[in-house]
């Protein structure tokens, strides 16, 4: 059984590994430096609505999970920035035990919705657990090469 522990500025040091070592493999490939990783994940802990979750089996950190709470018109939503699951713990159901845990923990504050945005390879993972395309569309301009 999965369960989720918030997080705080401890867990930057242990997170900031487990991104560099995730997105190291298929289907990212990317190069993080630790110092840009810490960077990143401390920036998913400034702000009073930021929240972030380790992912937790047992007593073993096996992921984590970032994101922010969004007001939006009609209700409040949760918008997912990042979720990364340790290599070893891929493809086991840990990731699907994770989002349903994070619907629970999102319920106790009436927060409505989930919303993310991912790489078109993970999208049927997301689909698998009841998320659904939106009329949104992502836009992207680069602007340093």
């Amino acid at each position: 059984m999965l369960f989720l522990r918030a997080c705080d500025k401890s867990d930057i040091p242990n997170a900031a590994q487990m991104l560099c070592r995730v997105y190291a493999e298929a289907p990212w490939k990317e190069n993080w430096s630790l110092e840009r990783a810490e960077k990143r994940v401390s920036s998913y802990l400034s702000g009073s609505h930021m929240k972030g979750y380790a992912l937790i089996i047992e007593t073993k950190i096996i992921g984590y999970l970032f994101g922010r709470v969004i007001t939006l018109a009609e209700c409040e939503s949760f918008y997912v920035d990042e979720i990364f699951v340790h290599p070893h713990y891929q493809r086991k159901g840990c990731g699907t035990m994770a989002i349903a845990a994070l619907q629970d923990e999102l319920k106790k504050s009436c927060i409505a919705k989930i919303e993310l945005h991912t790489i078109s390879e993970d999208a049927s993972f997301y689909e698998k657990n009841g998320f659904t395309l939106s009329s949104y569309v992502s836009l992207e301009k680069v602007l340093l090469h």
